[in-house]
């Protein structure tokens, strides 16, 4: 890893994660999870560290370990360290203890469902859903996607693909890791001919190994050190062409 320029900061930097745990029919490893969960603890606790913040769409297999992250990282901050997006659709249900921790420990924001019905309507879930990622990519600077479900078959539209495209339109940078499975590794295969697509800035090669590696410590180093090196341009817009 190139060492960045110092002193080192993420600051205002906010760093979305999107993904899941996919589906155990899935997983190409026996601790697929295990591996996943890992990078995100790893990638966001990095973040935090140096003074990003963290924003995710409120998946339970990813939450806990952001939101332990922020108490070890970013204990003291002044301002919330992590954002918590959850559609209304899910939200309304959630106990009352839960409910009180997001909003004691992140900004914790809820978007309205769209139509009628709970989440077992496909419509109403996927419409609900496509509410709160639009809200979600809204407050990020750059994307980074891993793991995610699949949902083939069931009719409902895979989160990781959405929130992508979406990153994409509004022209943030984008790192997909691909090697660690679930939805990121279909997605990683429509950019292996075109990286720079991904809008990040990375050369050829470095995108090339996130969209096709399992080395955990290897993709968190090649996001990080571009974060710390390219904080600016991410803040500010595409990044085609750097690095």
């Amino acid at each position: 890893m190139t060492k960045p320029d110092l002193p080192l900061s993420l600051s205002g930097l906010a760093v979305g994660f999107s993904g899941a745990v996919p589906e155990r029919k899935y997983w190409t490893e026996v601790a697929q999870d295990r591996g996943i969960l890992e990078f995100v603890a790893l990638l966001s606790g990095l973040v935090l560290k140096y003074g990003g913040s963290v924003v995710h769409g409120a998946h339970p297999t990813f939450t806990p370990v952001i939101l332990r992250q922020a108490q070890q990282q970013a204990p003291s901050r002044k301002n919330k360290a992590v954002t918590i997006c959850m559609s209304q659709l899910w939200a309304k249900l959630l106990p009352a203890y839960d409910r009180e921790r997001f909003e004691r420990e992140s900004e914790f924001v809820v978007v309205s469902q769209v139509g009628e019905g709970d989440s077992n309507d496909s419509t109403v879930r996927n419409a609900s859903l496509s509410a709160m990622r639009r809200t979600l990519v809204n407050r990020m600077n750059v994307l980074v996607a891993v793991g995610g479900m699949r949902h083939e078959g069931t009719g409902l539209t895979p989160g990781v693909a959405e929130e992508v495209e979406l990153a994409r339109q509004r022209g943030i940078a984008c790192f997909v890791v691909g090697g660690l499975g679930g939805e990121a590794a279909k997605v990683a295969e429509r950019f292996k001919l075109d990286t720079t697509e991904l809008r990040n800035g990375m050369s050829v090669d470095k995108n090339a190994e996130l969209l096709s590696s399992d080395d955990i410590s290897g993709c968190v180093g090649i996001i990080f050190e571009h974060l710390a090196n390219h904080r600016h341009a991410l803040l500010h817009g595409p990044t085609e062409g750097r690095d």
